[in-house]
Formats: C-alpha cells, sequence, structure tokens
C-alpha cells in the first residue's frame, strides 16, 4: 500500500481523531501547490485561485468518504478544484463565503492551521443548523450565498425590518450556541466516601 494511500485511510478511519488531523494535514501539504496551480490556470487570478484551493481542501475534508480508492485522492481533488474555480469563474461565492471567513481565515497556510479553521467551519455551520428555522433561512442567504438584506426581504416577500431583525436574532442565538459548544466539560462532581468508625473496645475504667 502506497505512503498517499495509507493517509487518506487513516485521515477518514483512524481511531484517533487527532491522528485524523495529522493525516489531512499531511495531505493538505502535499498536494496544496498542485492545488494552486490546477486553480490559477483556470482563474488566472492569485486571490480566485487561493479561494478555490481552500475551498476545494475543506470539501475534500467533508467528502473524504466517499472516496473509493486511496491512491485516486490526486485526481479526486483536482476535480474537486477544478468545480470550485469554475463557481468563483461564475461569479458565484463559494459556499463557506467572506463572511464565514471572519470566523477564521482558511487560507492554506499550513497543514495543522488548515484543518483546525476547516473544523472550525463545520461547527459554525453545525450551530448554523441548531437555530430556527427562520432564522437559518435567512443567515444561510446572508452569511452563505452572500445576497443582500435587500435581495433577502424581496425574494422571501418580508419586510426588510424583518429580515434584519431575524439576522440580528440569529447573531445572539449563534453566539450562545458556540459558546455552549466551546464550553469546557463540567469538572466531576466528587463522591463523598463514607467514614467508617471504629467502635472502641471498653476498658476497665469505662466498667466503673
Amino acid at each position: 500500500m502506497s505512503t498517499l494511500a495509507v493517509l487518506v485511510i487513516e485521515a477518514r478511519t483512524h481511531q484517533d481523531p487527532e491522528r485524523r488531523r495529522e493525516a489531512f494535514g499531511e495531505l493538505v501539504q502535499r498536494f496544496q501547490d498542485a492545488a494552486y496551480s490546477w486553480a490559477f490556470r483556470l482563474l488566472g487570478d492569485g486571490h480566485l485561485a487561493q479561494d478555490a484551493t481552500q475551498e476545494a481542501f475543506v470539501t475534500a475534508y467533508q467528502q473524504l468518504s466517499q472516496l473509493r480508492e486511496p491512491d485516486a485522492f490526486g485526481g479526486w481533488l483536482r476535480k474537486i478544484v477544478v468545480s470550485q474555480a469554475h463557481r468563483l469563474r461564475r461569479g458565484q461565492r463559494p459556499a463557506a463565503s467572506d463572511a464565514m471567513e471572519k470566523v477564521g481565515e482558511t487560507a492554506v497556510d499550513g497543514p495543522a492551521a488548515a484543518v483546525e479553521r476547516i473544523e472550525l467551519k463545520d461547527k459554525v455551520l453545525a450551530a448554523i443548523q441548531a437555530l430556527p428555522e427562520h432564522e437559518q433561512v435567512v443567515t444561510k442567504m446572508f452569511y452563505l450565498n452572500g445576497y443582500s438584506q435587500q435581495e433577502i426581504a424581496r425574494m422571501l416577500e418580508l419586510p426588510l425590518t424583518t429580515v434584519k431583525k431575524r439576522l440580528q436574532y440569529a447573531r445572539e442565538h449563534l453566539k450562545q450556541i458556540m459558546v455552549a459548544m466551546f464550553a469546557p466539560p463540567p469538572a466531576p462532581v466528587p463522591i463523598p466516601v463514607p467514614v467508617r468508625t471504629r467502635r472502641r473496645t471498653p476498658g476497665p475504667a469505662d466498667r466503673w
């Protein structure tokens, strides 16, 4: 089995989450230059190529279980890069939009950092999914799809003030959800141990 296949398998199935992150980080390190080159050839712009590369690794991390042949990772990743590049060339914002980038820049500036930030994005997306449906809809349209508040109001046939309020409430709820996600687990409550007292044997003095 090739080293590449071992990394892919470890990145998606290793029992230790830390090892899974390390393995995918090594994949990022191996392919980041090639991925950027593929994107740049299609886009001809360094910033757009970096965005396409970043989004491709996010997608690859999320869909790694769908790769049937581990040794085919390079070709599979190239297809994802091309897809992201075409999306950007058509003027569509990537799934993790610029607003999402405020959570943490995901430029491929280091394998470990890339994996950590991908996982952070996953948590943000999970938090959005936990919102009430009416807040979730406007949040996805505004932050993920890049629509303006006016466009959202027009498409949903809502007053602009309603859209603004829902986004405001959604931000407040997201903050609460994210705080709960990253809160440390509560310390275990100590279980009291009963103390057994030793009965004193009566002595001669006690008999009087």
